[in-house]
């Protein structure tokens, strides 16, 4: 492997590592904003604590499927 090669892997894996994270805070962000909408709404806190959860595992799972494969 040429140096030039492995740079470009370099770069793609840090590529690749900047997405990931982008993926898991938007999902936190995104679904924990819902959690919060509702529980204002339904005047109740259990809401913001489900939609964080239901947001990490989908950006988990986002990440997962996206760069779990070789």
């Amino acid at each position: 492997m040429s140096a030039e090669e492995h740079d470009d892997l370099r770069r793609r894996d840090h590529a690749n590592a900047w997405d990931a994270s982008g993926l898991i805070v938007s999902g936190i962000a995104v679904w924990g904003g819902v959690g919060w909408l509702v529980s204002e709404w339904l005047d109740n806190t259990i809401f913001v604590m489900l939609g964080l959860l239901v947001g990490m595992g989908a950006a988990l799972y986002l990440v997962w499927v996206r760069y779990g494969k070789s």
